[in-house]
């Protein structure tokens, strides 16, 4: 309660933009992306969401980046990777 009391304009606006700019932005592009792909082809990449979080908080709020957050954002990505090129390698492993 206390916290809310004494929020300021600056928190108030932050709340603001979390709530209706971030919210607005995030369904529009998810809504404009699935009119031009497939869901199959879109829904894998929310798994990125935590790979950009920890790389912004590390940007703008100097937050460090161990070796096993690096790790783990690499598995991500080499697991969405795979996931993507995958119909393209077997065709070309099914030629060979």
């Amino acid at each position: 309660i206390q916290g809310v009391r004494a929020a300021d304009t600056a928190t108030w606006a932050a709340v603001l933009w979390q709530s209706v700019g971030n919210t607005l932005f995030g369904y529009a592009a998810w809504g404009w992306l699935l009119s031009r792909h497939p869901a199959a082809v879109i829904t894998p990449m929310a798994m990125l969401v935590p790979v950009f979080g920890m790389g912004a908080s590390a940007i703008w709020l100097g937050e460090s980046l161990p070796p096993w957050k690096l790790l783990a954002a690499g598995l991500v990505m080499s697991g969405l990777a795979i996931n993507i090129f995958w119909p393209t390698l077997e065709r070309r492993l099914a030629r060979a």
